[in-house]
């Protein structure tokens, strides 16, 4: 079972313990017990990690995302908790600090929309699997793709998809460049939207993968 960690302000941990839906066993700390918070983690070694934006716009905030990555932890996923049009959402943390509000259409464009060739809406895209098991292809391009995918998807991973076809399944091997945690509301269970970048992904065979079963028109690109 996945294990969360939550660091918050303590004035603002009842409105995220309300309002921001966590996945698996969760643990919650004061961003003012920070000693104990490295030793919850050193012990427990959770998948996730959440830090109230807040916080992380601190001087403490930020020199406790340099001490958790020298812990060496293995699999651990560190994101933002911010406040975006009167809902809590988790966002992906970089080394910068989070911003304390971020809108979803920047969260989602932050990863892919930085892009080199052109991208299209998946259309006729079904069944497609990331080591074995099913996401949802939102786009796709020549060099990566974004996906939903009920499994949690981290930063960095290395994943085997399959994108099924006609003539049988397109297998490529990727990466996860950026992972987002979303509760939509109207969607029964919570999921991982994600960019991963494709490796060995022959160019002329997704070229021709995108015309067959993506939109005609490419996105456009966000200015």
């Amino acid at each position: 079972m996945l294990l969360t960690v939550l660091v918050a302000d303590p004035q603002r941990m009842a409105e995220l313990r309300d309002g921001l839906p966590l996945p698996g066993r969760v643990l919650r700390y004061s961003s003012s017990n920070l000693p104990s918070v490295f030793e919850s983690i050193r012990a427990n070694q959770p998948g996730l990690i959440v830090l109230d934006a807040g916080f992380l716009n601190t001087q403490a905030g930020q020199g406790f995302v340099e001490r958790v990555g020298q812990l060496n932890v293995p699999k651990i996923v560190m994101q933002a908790a911010v406040f975006d049009r009167g809902h809590w959402t988790m966002t992906s943390l970089t080394k910068e600090p989070a911003p304390a509000v971020a809108t979803t259409s920047d969260r989602l464009t932050a990863g892919l929309d930085t892009r080199r060739v052109p991208r299209f809406v998946a259309q006729s895209v079904a069944q497609a699997v990331a080591d074995g098991s099913s996401i949802q292809v939102v786009d796709l391009s020549v060099l990566g793709a974004q996906v939903i995918s009920q499994p949690m998807l981290r930063p960095n991973q290395k994943l085997r998809v399959g994108l099924p076809d006609e003539s049988g399944t397109l297998q490529l091997a990727a990466s996860v460049a950026w992972s987002v945690f979303e509760k939509p509301a109207k969607a029964a269970e919570p999921h991982f939207r994600a960019g991963m970048e494709f490796n060995d992904a022959v160019r002329e065979a997704l070229e021709d993968y995108c015309r067959r079963h993506c939109s005609a028109g490419a996105l456009s690109i966000r200015r």
